[in-house]
């Protein structure tokens, strides 16, 4: 028999040989555990303004940056279906009870007749693509107060035409409550608080954002206006200024001439100063437009609306 000598330099290559053998035949390490999927992203309001929308009309409309307008019913004719997201409606919650946050907003839709038809509409993101996961109409020429999200439910406060009311002009404040029943999104309450009053403005300081539908320059220091009983009080650009209040009917309001502070004012402030205190004084309706205030002014031929947010 031959032996065959191993160098000791060897040795510890055999020792490890052997200990991992050893290794292998005894516990394995335990494998690395992947981590849980995180909740999927919350949509945004500009995924929002590019949605493809269904239950707003028979088909699916998709908007672009926030609108829709179909083809006409008829060739040539002048009325064509049309759509409008509310973006000041826009609001982010669990709404389901499952893992991630859905988004709300509110729409107007008009076939081409006289209705303006509002619905709320729910999105979600859906295996990484926003998803219109519901839609629940709201009703006819509805006016939104205020809009806000209370324990995974979309409560509103609205104007609508009460029993008494033209279709065009509603007067009824309501309370709606919008949430998910028995897998379906829809409307779980509607309660009537009353009438349209100026005394529902006083809660609230508002701030111009439009004049005859054109922002404010940037150089212009917003105008604020606040409902104090029978006065308007209020900041015009440069100069705080009061004018008496009084409302003749629900909607109908008569503002007087405003006495404002005499504080020197560089001259595009002044001149936007004038032009607003103006047009406040030719204030005859108040109404809501998505949550925010509109005072609609006229003055002869003219007319305009002084938009308010909160």
């Amino acid at each position: 028999m031959r032996y065959v000598h191993v160098p000791s330099v060897l040795a510890p290559l055999g020792a490890s040989l052997v200990a991992m053998s050893l290794a292998g035949c005894g516990e394995r390490a335990p494998k690395e555990r992947l981590a849980p999927p995180g909740p999927p992203p919350t949509p945004t309001l500009e995924q929002l303004k590019t949605a493809t929308v269904s239950g707003v009309f028979d088909q699916a409309i998709t908007l672009a940056d926030g609108r829709y307008e179909g083809q006409p019913a008829e060739p040539g004719a002048a009325s064509r279906p049309t759509a409008m997201l509310w973006e000041p409606t826009f609001h982010t919650s669990d709404l389901d009870g499952q893992i991630g946050s859905e988004a709300v907003a509110m729409l107007s839709a008009n076939s081409g007749g006289s209705g303006e038809f509002v619905h709320l509409a729910v999105f979600g993101m859906r295996d990484g693509t926003l998803a219109n996961v519901a839609t629940a109409p709201v009703g006819d020429r509805v006016k939104l107060q205020s809009l806000w999200l209370e324990r995974g439910k979309v409560v509103m406060d609205v104007i609508e035409p009460g029993p008494t009311d033209a279709a065009c002009c509603p007067t009824q404040v309501s309370r709606k409550t919008f949430g998910y029943d028995g897998g379906a999104f829809k409307q779980l309450s509607s309660e009537v608080r009353g009438v349209l009053a100026l005394s529902m403005l006083a809660a609230n300081e508002w701030t111009l954002i439009e004049i005859d539908g054109q922002p404010l320059p940037a150089e212009i220091d917003p105008p604020l206006i606040h409902v104090a009983s029978d006065r308007l009080r209020g900041f015009a650009g440069c100069n705080r200024f009061t004018a008496p209040i009084s409302e003749s009917k629900p909607g109908e309001i008569e503002i007087g001439a405003p006495a404002a502070e005499q504080k020197a004012c560089p001259p595009p402030q002044l001149e936007f100063e004038q032009k607003f205190l103006a047009q406040l004084d030719a204030v005859k309706q108040y109404s809501y437009v998505a949550g925010q205030l509109a005072l609609t002014w006229q003055d002869g031929d003219r007319a305009g609306t002084l938009l308010f947010r909160k």
